[in-house]
Parts: C-alpha cells; sequence; structure tokens
C-alpha cells in the first residue's frame, strides 16, 4: 500500500490565520519552510510514499503559499532519500505547456527520479482569471458551460504538449490554442540543419523539449477528481491515478469500478482500486485528546479557508439538508477525516482498504496551521504504528 501526505503549507498557526495579510510576511514564510523540511525528513524516515504540495497563487491570507511546488519539490527532495515527491495539483491552464515540461523534466532528474506529477484544472478564479487570460481560460466548477469547456479543452490541449514533450524526439503540433513551432520562424544556423534539428530550408519545422524525463515514459500522473465524469474518462484514458474526497461508499464503489471498466476500454487492463487514491484528513496523538486537538487547529485552514469554497458539500450526510455544518464533527460524521491513536485510525484504514479495495491513501496535513511538534507526531506516529503494519 500506498501512503501520501497533502499540504496546504499555510504560514501562521491556527490562532492567527484569518487576522491579516500573512502571505506578505517574509519571516513567517521562511519559518513555514523549515518546518516543512522537517516534516518532509520525518515522513522520509517513517516510511510514507510521498508528499504531495498544492498550486495556488495570490494567497495574502496565507492558508496556501505554494505557488510553484515544483521548486519545493526539488528543494525538499535534497534533505529525503527515499521520499516521492509530487503536486495536487498543477493547474495547466496558470502555465505555459512548453514551460512546465522542461521544468517537470529538469525535476524529475534534480529528484533522482522522485518525482510524481498532479494536474489539475483550478477551482481558484483569482489564479487562474489571471494567469490564464491568454488563452481565455477561468476556473473548472464554475457553472457555466463555456467557462468550463473552454477550461477543459486547454487542460486536455496542454497536457498533450506535455505528453509530446516528454516523448517524442522532434515533433510539431497545431492546436485551438498553440502551434508549435510558429510558421515562418527563420533558423540559418548550419550545425542544426547538419544534425535534422527539425529546421527545413532555414525554417523550423520541428522542436524537441530537452532533457526528457528521467523517469519514463514520464513520472507517475495523479489527477484531482471531483464529480467530473469527463475527468474520470480523461484520467483513465492517459493513465492517471485519480484522488477523491469523496466519502459515500456506493458512490465511491462505483467510480472505483467505472475508473476499471473505461482504462481496460482503453487497453490499459485495470483492476478495481487500482488508479483511485482516497483522500482524507489526518490527525494522530498519542491520546484521542491529543488527535482531537491537532484536528481542531487543523480545522482553521479546512473549514475557514476550504469550507469557502464548497468543499464541505462533499462531505454532505444522507438526508442532511440546509448548508453543511463546516465543523471538526461533521468531517469525522462523514468519514473525511481520520483523527484518533495510531491503532483508532489504523482500524479505520484497514476497514477504507477491506471495504473498497484501494491501495493509495492520500492524508491531507494542515502544514503550518497545526504546531509543528502536533505534525510531526502525526508524520511519525502514523508512519511507526500504521505504514509499518501494513503490507504495501
Amino acid at each position: 500500500m500506498r501512503f501520501s501526505l497533502f499540504y496546504p503549507v499555510a504560514v501562521a498557526g491556527a490562532e492567527e490565520l484569518g487576522t491579516g495579510l500573512l502571505g506578505l510576511d517574509r519571516q513567517r514564510y521562511q519559518t513555514t519552510i523549515n518546518e516543512l523540511r522537517e516534516q518532509a525528513i520525518c515522513a522520509d524516515e517513517s516510511g510514507w510514499t510521498s508528499l504531495m504540495l498544492a498550486e495556488h497563487h495570490f494567497e495574502v491570507e496565507g492558508y496556501q503559499v505554494t505557488p510553484n511546488p515544483l521548486l519545493l519539490n526539488v528543494y525538499l527532495a535534497q534533505h529525503t532519500t527515499r521520499l516521492r515527491h509530487g503536486q495536487m495539483g498543477l493547474v495547466l491552464p496558470n502555465w505555459n505547456p512548453l514551460r512546465l515540461a522542461e521544468d517537470i523534466a529538469m525535476a524529475d532528474h534534480m529528484t533522482g527520479g522522485r518525482l510524481d506529477i498532479g494536474l489539475s484544472r483550478g477551482y481558484q478564479n483569482r489564479s487562474v482569471g489571471v494567469l490564464g487570460q491568454h488563452y481565455g481560460a477561468n476556473v473548472a466548477g464554475s457553472g457555466k458551460a463555456e467557462v468550463e469547456a473552454r477550461n477543459r479543452r486547454v487542460f486536455e490541449e496542454w497536457f498533450e504538449v506535455l505528453r509530446r514533450a516528454w516523448t517524442e524526439d522532434l515533433w510539431s503540433y497545431k492546436g485551438e490554442f498553440i502551434e508549435i513551432p510558429v510558421p515562418g520562424l527563420e533558423w540559418p544556423h548550419p550545425v542544426s540543419a547538419r544534425l535534422g534539428a527539425g529546421v527545413e530550408d532555414g525554417e523550423i519545422r520541428r522542436i524537441a523539449v530537452v532533457p526528457k524525463p528521467l523517469q519514463t515514459p514520464h513520472p507517475p500522473l495523479f489527477t484531482t477528481l471531483t464529480q467530473s465524469a469527463a475527468t474520470l474518462d480523461w484520467a483513465a484514458k492517459v493513465g492517471s491515478t485519480v484522488v477523491t474526497i469523496a466519502t459515500d461508499l456506493d458512490m465511491l464503489r462505483g467510480l472505483i469500478q467505472e475508473y476499471a471498466d473505461l482504462a481496460t476500454g482503453y487497453g490499459r487492463p485495470t483492476l478495481p482500486g487500482e488508479g483511485v487514491a482516497i483522500c482524507r484528513a489526518l490527525a494522530v496523538g498519542r491520546t484521542h485528546e491529543e488527535a482531537w486537538e491537532t484536528a481542531r487547529q487543523g480545522m482553521s485552514i479546512t473549514a475557514d479557508w476550504l469550507g469557502g469554497f464548497g468543499f464541505f458539500e462533499a462531505w454532505r450526510l444522507p438526508g442532511q439538508e440546509g448548508p453543511v455544518p463546516r465543523t471538526l464533527e461533521q468531517m469525522v460524521a462523514a468519514g473525511a477525516m481520520l483523527v484518533g491513536t495510531p491503532d483508532e485510525v489504523g482500524e479505520q484504514v484497514e476497514r477504507l482498504r477491506d471495504e473498497l479495495g484501494v491501495q493509495h491513501f492520500v492524508f491531507m496535513a494542515a502544514g503550518g496551521a497545526t504546531e509543528h511538534a502536533r505534525m510531526l507526531d502525526t508524520i511519525q506516529l502514523f508512519g511507526e504504528h500504521v505504514i509499518a503494519g501494513v503490507p504495501v
């Protein structure tokens, strides 16, 4: 089995978040990076599979200050020996796909092939609306059909550029939003012509993106999933693991079976449980009371910030009407958070594994918002008492 940590990376503790524009504080971010490094080392030594980071921009409020998770991946890889590093996820409409393909390939080499790639369509219009403006892209889940459709077309076209950049030597591409290379680019250099570097009659006709990733054909793919059938189909087609926060067991069983069926239909034989990762919040303590305090501190991100984007709707209980309470009790009742001693949490993990057949769990940990010592406890206790006792 595989166990991943997923970090939003806040720059202040639970009692301070929401009191000011804390993302502007330079020293707070330095402290956050230092604590994140120590927690990554702890995860590396405790048997965790990977550490994933979100991509968010302009988060002046300080809840999620991770504008470039790839840079953090490379940095943290220099301080760990076996832990994999990834994102959840890189928001494709925010990027130029050629630059991203190069950055990912370089990061794969610089992490020694310990890089995973998480891809997302983006749900915050403050970042996608600004960074994706040149392609008319905005966020997924907007409820507006044309905005939704354009976002998906950009996402899928950008991935096709990534795929070609990683897997093909010399290539060209003409899509709805980008043409590679643009016609009429002169390149009279005799060495390029002699070597056959995509130059014909003094013009660039094909390009090659270098370096290629260290992993073949590219790093493993992950995709965040809400309720989108189109995203599930795309992930099954390209071989991306989907990561879901859904908690309804019947719905999850259906999703797991549908992914297996779709992937198999695309020529990738897949058993139910493969290609799907379950995401839950996590708080572990030496006592039940300590675990609940750790969980309470993390709610400053989950309830106060993520709750404002509608995340709690995924954790609505059967028959529950009206607004979903943004409370720790709601998350625990819905099964969205695993909280307790190592034995208590271990039992919940085994139950989910047996009921759903999944082999990969992604646990959201409220780094920065939760006291550093409590984060280390959660990471170490889970690693030494749960991961160590589960067949990998």
